[in-house]
């Protein structure tokens, strides 16, 4: 599995040699979204928070504390810290970046946090913080739960390759159900499986 470094690493990269670090946390947190839209799967391991400023990873935000902007430099340094090897990326997965670097890259970084405002499951976590905290768990299952049922946005990632799963709508299998009981095994399972 790919590490929030080598996903940094990718838009460094498009950026041509350094990102604002706001801008890049939420790039990742678009990544790993809309990957996880399309797959029902995270696209790293690392754990995100809700902050002030939107959805952060923590390994990425150690990475670059008290800098306004990541190199690949800086990231070098996190491969060798974290003692783990550069991951070569699937052509899917470069697909997912440029959608993504291609819908929210022209953002400011604080617009673009603020965007990222926008997204319940940021709200939901950033509001049931303890009180006094400045973080709070976005735990990886909740992110890619909200994203599977997030529908792009008029203009947003355009370019995305087709998913690797497909959803049925509640009413599709209700009605599936309703018109032969034949059906009913297989629609247990999906809802076994849904409810996991």
């Amino acid at each position: 599995m790919a590490s929030v470094f080598d996903i940094a690493s990718e838009f460094v990269k498009r950026a041509g040699g350094e990102v604002e670090a706001v801008k890049l946390q939420k790039l990742c947190f678009y990544a790993f979204g809309w990957y996880a839209h399309l797959t029902g799967e995270p696209l790293f391991g690392e754990q995100f928070y809700a902050m002030k400023f939107g959805p952060v990873v923590g390994q990425l935000l150690s990475a670059h504390a008290k800098s306004k902007v990541v190199d690949q430099k800086m990231l070098e340094v996190q491969f060798k810290a974290w003692d783990t090897q550069r991951q070569e990326l699937s052509e899917y997965i470069e697909e997912v970046i440029d959608s993504v670097w291609d819908t929210y890259s022209q953002k400011e970084a604080f617009v673009l946090a603020d965007y990222s405002h926008d997204e319940a499951v940021w709200k939901d976590a950033w509001d049931s913080r303890p009180e006094g905290s400045r973080r709070a768990n976005m735990p990886q299952g909740t992110l890619i739960s909200y994203f599977l049922e997030r529908e792009p946005k008029t203009g947003e990632v355009q370019h995305l390759p087709p998913a690797m799963l497909t959803r049925a709508k509640r009413e599709i299998l209700e009605e599936a159900e309703h018109v032969s009981s034949v059906h009913h095994p297989f629609i247990e399972v999906i809802r076994k499986q849904h409810s996991a």
